[in-house]
């Protein structure tokens, strides 16, 4: 193996494994070593490509402050939450206390001026008192406010950068941070909040109730940032969910899906009480029996017994009496919904659902359905016309930047125009099958007299029937997905082995039942099993991929029962003919050689690899951050293995184990190439910009540590480190490009800071609505990468996601890594809360679980997709958790595509 990347020898490191500060120092050194920071230098402007003019939703900013612009701190005692004191400062402000000067307020803590603050002390420190009258059941509050002078901040350091004048400095950062609250300042006073958007009301306006009775609000949102050579405002619109303010019995009816809210009069089972309850718990109530002593108070749990049966003491009357009676005695007002459970509050009390309402402007902040994920898309999906027409008006009518009195006395001029800059359209590759090459049209192409490049002979199988359903359709299903393999260019020797199951029983003897069935008929290891399942679950998909995964070490195929009912259903079957194919370990397409020789150089082997973390719902407390990676192993970049790991630290966006997952990888490599990669190219998902610096450094460093488990010194492969964002709100506009108006396959810059390596890539055309380009920052480089080139390796390695006939809008590693990471996140055990500490290894599974993520979607039918699964055994400190090993034989499979 040719010498790579030489690199001094890492110090030992400590023997003892609770001297953190030691292994801390050590790492720092190492980090110096490989001199890591936040952004590799550009080292050239890309070219390639025919070059467009494309609109995209920024303004350039014209002026910016000049001289000195001041930070003063702003404490408050007792303490308070943000809306309270942006409501003690702007109390403050309309008693004078600020003079002539025009400060704004961040919301929390600083306060920017542009002139200093009358303020009276040698140490430039004022205090207030201040107090806010009684507002409803609340009391007046006094608060003693202090603000101090922190520092000047020079502007000149901001604009020398912009320039190329001088590097980055620790004033920077503070700069845009200032001129981001002098820009949305005004803005936010005057319209709801939620996080970065602003959400106008609109009383003319529909509400937009999504499946489940949840409310989708749409506002807008806008940053500035620097840009090629001056700083740019981003504007966009956004989405936010709310509960909706209604009666609590209207919403019980959206809720389980009722046509009237007389359906409940008659009460619900047992199942609709959960899904009721799940709904609920942590909602804020008001109350409305007692005229205008409107009571707030917030859902705890639901009771078991309907309001006509559940009893109290009532000291009063000094006997037991329910609910309802008690209601129509002290009231006078007898329950309609008797036969409906109550509202229970952390004093349990009794409240029924009909003398409730729901508060206003709740955010809703649990996981959605999938019905409701599909109906959020449709419905804030809009033509990129449509959006950049909307966006317009929030310009001119929501933000109306020259008539903003902050951004005038700040000295901001803003462009009102959006910037029409140049893009470059990449050419498109060329993708091969067995037997014909095509150049995919908008990035699409189909599988019409296609035979997939490599393909396993398939001699046993079975179907586990689990809806009763589909039970006449399924021989249908068997001939017709058998004929579409065969066509497709696989050998299936046989029918697969029918067995129908139970979809209430136990899975795994389920599960064991239909493979014994095929073992026995045909005396040949089992390859696949094709199980249909009469819903989209995540309970159902955890506990089939769990067994399947860990025990039986049996790739499975999901496929919904509804998929068999339908005629000619022939684009389902190839589509699901994909994943099979690439299950059992075929290939399905490639790129013409030459098309991608960096990656497909068997004289110099290289490894693409990607990670993601999926980390637990804003809802669930207990459930840990599962960390997957996912690395290419063949020469030609198409074959990928998986490991996942959970981590210790909840929510830590840094990969705790990835030096480990990383070396099995290798491994995995080394086996079946008789090499170890020479180069390698790391995708990483899921990191915003301010985890820049942390993350690098720690898992540069990580994988550094593994390739000197595994290589001689001085001969460790070159590495690049490559973050890629989806979540942004870049979007690009082109008149007559195609159908949708969209840019697809092109690349971008002048958004975005020119000393900075990054890639602005829309490698896919959307379906509906207005794609969304990704941005790939190069963090650390030892390939010496021109734009050019990283550019071409990330666009073209997007034609080659195994599960699609078309190019994907991030590369495959990570998409595959995603997957990986929600398949274990729907492990009983790490789905269960109620398990999660109990759980003591591979080999059993707990209950269903009301607190239930679901992050299955459907392709074609099949509740696999962005699903995901595991491959790595670990233990961590997220209560005792426990991941079940992986079979040995799927260790080195896309047995999770």
């Amino acid at each position: 193996m040719s010498s790579s990347s030489t690199l001094a020898k890492r110090p030992s490191s400590p023997t003892d494994k609770d001297d953190v500060k030691k292994k801390k120092n050590i790492d720092a050194q190492y980090a110096l070593e490989l001199k890591l920071s936040e952004h590799s230098e550009r080292p050239s402007i890309g070219i390639a490509g025919r070059k467009v003019s494309v609109k995209t939703n920024y303004l350039r900013v014209l002026t910016l402050p000049t001289g000195s612009l001041l930070h003063y701190s702003f404490v408050v005692v007792p303490d308070a939450k943000p809306p309270l004191k942006t409501k003690i400062f702007s109390q403050l402000a309309s008693q004078g206390n600020f003079g002539n000067t025009c400060p704004v307020f961040d919301g929390n803590s600083a306060i920017y001026t542009c002139t200093p603050l009358p303020i009276g002390d040698e140490n430039d420190t004022s205090n207030f008192q201040i107090s806010l009258p009684a507002e409803g059941r609340m009391k007046e509050k006094k608060f003693l406010v202090t603000i101090r002078k922190v520092e000047n901040i020079e502007m000149e350091q901001l604009m020398g950068y912009l320039k190329e004048k001088c590097i980055m400095t620790s004033q920077i950062p503070t700069c845009i941070t200032i001129l981001n609250t002098v820009l949305n300042y005004g803005p936010r006073n005057n319209y709801a909040v939620v996080k970065q958007g602003i959400f106008p009301e609109d009383p003319n306006k529909k509400p937009i109730i999504l499946t489940g009775g949840i409310e989708l609000k749409v506002g807008f949102c806008q940053t500035m940032r620097p840009g090629w050579d001056n700083m740019l405002v981003n504007v966009d619109i956004c989405a936010a969910l709310f509960y909706p303010a209604v009666s609590l019995i209207e919403f019980c009816r959206q809720i389980l899906n009722k046509n009237s809210v007389n359906d409940l009069r008659r009460g619900i089972n047992d199942y609709e009480l959960r899904e009721l309850e799940r709904a609920l718990k942590g909602i804020k109530i008001r109350v409305t029996h007692r005229g205008d002593r409107r009571l707030v108070i917030k859902v705890e749990r639901l009771s078991s017994k309907v309001a006509d049966d559940l009893y109290f003491n009532n000291e009063k009357e000094g006997r037991d009496m329910s609910v309802s009676e008690y209601f129509e005695k002290a009231y006078n007002r007898r329950l309609e919904f008797k036969s409906l459970p109550c509202i229970m509050d952390k004093k349990k009390n009794y409240i029924p659902f009909e003398v409730c309402e729901i508060l206003n402007s709740q955010r809703y902040e649990k996981a959605l359905s999938d019905k409701a994920k599909a109906d959020m898309i449709r419905k804030t999906a809009m033509p990129p016309q449509d959006r950049f027409q909307r966006i317009e008006e929030g310009i001119h009518h929501i933000f109306n930047h020259k008539d903003d009195e902050n951004l005038r006395d700040f000295g901001i001029e803003i462009d009102q125009k959006m910037m029409v800059i140049e893009g470059r359209v990449l050419e498109t590759p060329k993708v091969k099958y067995a037997r014909d090459e095509l150049v995919p049209q908008n990035g699409r192409w189909n599988l019409i007299n296609k035979i997939f490049v490599r393909t396993r002979t398939l001699v046993n199988w079975s179907i586990l029937v689990l809806d009763q359903r589909a039970n006449n359709q399924v021989k249908g299903f068997a001939r017709e997905f058998k004929a579409t393999l065969i066509e497709r260019g696989m050998d299936v020797q046989t029918d697969p082995a029918i067995e129908y199951g139970n979809m209430h029983g136990d899975f795994r003897k389920e599960m064991g039942m239909a493979y014994a069935k095929a073992r026995l008929d045909r005396n040949q290891q089992v390859q696949i099993i094709i199980i249909i399942i009469p819903k989209k679950s995540s309970d159902i998909y955890g506990k089939i991929k769990r067994i399947s995964d860990t025990e039986l070490g049996i790739p499975t195929q999901c496929i919904l029962s509804e998929r068999l009912r339908k005629p000619n259903n022939k684009s389902c079957w190839n589509n699901i003919a994909l994943k099979v194919n690439a299950k059992l370990g075929g290939r399905n397409s490639t790129l013409v050689e030459g098309q991608l020789d960096y990656v497909t150089n068997v004289k110099i082997p290289t490894m693409i690899m990607g990670a993601d973390i999926s980390h637990p719902g804003p809802s669930q407390t207990i459930q840990p951050s599962i960390a997957a990676v996912c690395a290419s192993i063949d020469v030609n970049g198409t074959t990928y293995c998986g490991q996942v790991s959970v981590n210790e630290e909840r929510r830590n966006e840094t990969i705790e184990k990835l030096e480990e997952m990383a070396t099995e990888l290798l491994q995995i490599f080394n086996n079946k190439n008789g090499c170890l990669p020479h180069r390698m190219i790391f995708y990483r998902d899921g990191v915003s910009e301010g985890q820049f610096s942390g993350v690098v450094k720690k898992e540069v460093i990580a994988l550094k540590k593994a390739f000197e488990k595994l290589y001689e010194q001085g001969k460790t492969p070159q590495l690049t480190f490559i973050v890629a964002q989806k979540k942004h709100h870049t979007r690009s506009f082109i008149n007559s490009f195609n159908i949708l108006g969209n840019c697809s396959k092109k690349s971008l810059r002048l958004l975005y800071d020119g000393k900075k390596f990054i890639i602005v890539l829309q490698s896919h055309s959307g379906i509906q609505g207005t794609t969304r380009p990704t941005h790939y920052h190069v963090l650390f480089d030892e390939n010496n990468f021109k734009s050019d080139e990283i550019q071409e390796i990330t666009y073209k390695l997007c034609y080659l996601y195994a599960k699609s006939t078309s190019a994907i809008s991030i590369v495959p590693p990570i998409a595959y890594a995603h997957i990986l990471a929600a398949r274990v996140r729907m492990y009983p055990q790490v789905m269960d809360t109620n398990i999660v500490s109990g759980f003591q290894g591979r080999g059993s599974y707990g209950r269903n679980n009301s607190r239930r993520r679901n992050d299955t979607t459907e392709d074609c039918g099949d509740s696999d997709q962005k699903t995901a699964d595991s491959g790595h055994s670990d233990e961590s400190s997220n209560g005792g958790l426990s991941l079940p090993e992986v079979q040995a034989v799927l260790k080195s499979a896309m047995y999770f595509v």
